[in-house]
């Protein structure tokens, strides 16, 4: 795999090379904050049905304390 662009075209123009790493940086952090955004969502997705589970344990544990008395 070749890089599309060679360093003699880098040392012509610097700030054209700079501009460029700064791209493919950027390009890498938004890649990479996707990524934690899709793992967040998953860890708070089991949380979610844990909580759900233990609601509907009390509302049981509730019924049944009002229906003793």
């Amino acid at each position: 795999m070749s890089f599309p662009i060679k360093f003699k075209e880098f040392a012509k123009d610097p700030v054209k090379a700079i501009l460029f790493l700064c791209l493919i940086a950027i390009m890498y952090l938004y890649i990479d904050n996707k990524m934690v955004y899709v793992k967040q969502i998953e860890k708070l997705e089991i949380r979610t049905e844990k909580l759900e589970n233990q609601i509907i344990e009390l509302q049981n544990k509730l019924l049944e304390a009002v229906s003793e008395n």
